[in-house]
């Protein structure tokens, strides 16, 4: 196919958008000039096949035009389809399949059966009434939240916007982008600078974070396995892998001399120290993820209902906060403190599953007691110099 010469004069369409970059402006400037290259050359070989320029209503010559247009545009970062004006899917690229297997089916069926149910109603609403609307530019930019069980959650930025022909609105091009390392990227790193904080008001405490972690992990994943809770999904793991170790980040308001007191602590004291639960809260008060809260408010609530700091009982305690007691209880028990000598790995097994019941969900002490030797790995590699 032999190039044209660019034309200087200003094109309609679909690269006066502003929400589109630079660099996507260029590539949909390429794309056009194409798509009236593949027009000349099917208009020579048969005037009477359509109404120059491209005419996409024309069914003959739909399928090789669109395939031209979507394959241009295709890139392992930027992936695209075409929908007809009434939302209908005509054609997906090979890197749309790409992108969503396993969270959509991508079928030739409308736009929003298929991505409809990943946005809330006023946003699915407030999108229809860009695209129809000629003053709103028949477009919309912003991110979709892509969901299933057994994988994390996707976030796409998401592109849509206009396809003339002859000036009268055509179609729409859909293009994606998966965003989700940048867009949670903000909360994790404000995730680890709380964490190095707290480590500065109690600093005896190692690895403890880390292992909470690895445990939690660990025993979220055969719960999931097992099928035990439908709430477990792969979020779930992914969260509390990572939100196990802010379990006390409100000890950041509890005062030093509490924390690192070497006798036992009085009435008075604990009361003080106890607060670390609701400090944490408020301290997470704008993170996006609700299992932080759960997790820093309810990880010392007991199973029987004696915990604190409102002494829930059974399942009104979060499945995360259950889950991170245990791990944290065993790494404690484990630990050699400043006050206190560290227990051997057997002992400290049958000290937990004598608090089923009690102090822990007895559901998940079963599955504990199947997975113990993986915590006593865990803690074997990942334990302090001073715990040898």
């Amino acid at each position: 196919m032999k190039k044209k010469e660019k034309k200087s004069k200003s094109k309609k369409g679909i690269n006066e958008k502003s929400f589109l970059t630079l660099d996507e402006v260029e590539m949909l400037d390429e794309v056009e000039e194409e798509l009236e290259e593949l027009g000349d050359e099917i208009y020579q070989e048969d005037p009477d096949s359509l109404h120059h320029p491209i005419n996409f209503n024309n069914t003959e010559i739909k399928t090789e035009v669109l395939k031209t247009a979507v394959d241009l545009l295709a890139t392992p970062t930027v992936c695209s389809m075409l929908l007809d004006k009434n939302f209908l899917i005509l054609y997906i690229s090979d890197a749309v399949n790409r992108l969503f297997e396993g969270y959509h089916s991508i079928e030739k069926k409308p736009f929003f059966n298929i991505f409809g149910s990943t946005l809330e109603k006023s946003t699915l609403d407030d999108l229809l009434a860009k695209l129809r609307n000629p003053n709103r530019g028949y477009s919309w930019s912003g991110v979709l939240k892509h969901k299933t069980r057994y994988r994390k959650t996707m976030y796409t930025k998401t592109n849509i916007f206009p396809l003339f022909d002859n000036n009268s609105l055509n179609g729409y091009w859909v293009m994606f982008e998966d965003i989700s390392n940048s867009y949670l990227s903000q909360y994790k790193d404000m995730m680890e600078s709380l964490l190095n904080a707290s480590k500065l008001k109690d600093n005896d405490t190692g690895f403890h974070n880390e292992r909470l972690n690895y445990y939690s992990k660990a025993l979220a994943e055969t719960l999931f396995k097992e099928n035990l809770f439908p709430q477990i999904d792969a979020d779930f793991i992914d969260n509390i892998s990572s939100l196990a170790a802010i379990h006390d980040i409100g000890k950041i308001g509890t005062p030093d001399y509490i924390l690192q007191k070497k006798g036992s602590l009085n009435d008075i004291e604990w009361a003080v120290m106890r607060e670390h639960t609701i400090n944490g809260t408020l301290i997470l008060a704008n993170y996006p993820i609700p299992m932080a809260k759960e997790i820093t408010l309810s990880h010392h609530e007991r199973w029987d209902g004696r915990g604190y700091p409102y002494r829930l009982a059974g399942e009104m305690i979060p499945l995360s906060a259950r889950i991170v007691a245990i791990s944290d209880v065993y790494d404690a028990l484990r630990m050699r403190r400043s006050y206190k000598e560290g227990i051997p790995h057997e002992e400290t097994v049958a000290h937990i599953a004598l608090g089923a019941g009690a102090h822990f969900d007895p559901t998940l002490i079963e599955v504990f007691q199947t997975i113990h030797k993986e915590f006593d790995y865990i803690w074997e590699q990942n334990k302090d110099q001073n715990q040898e």
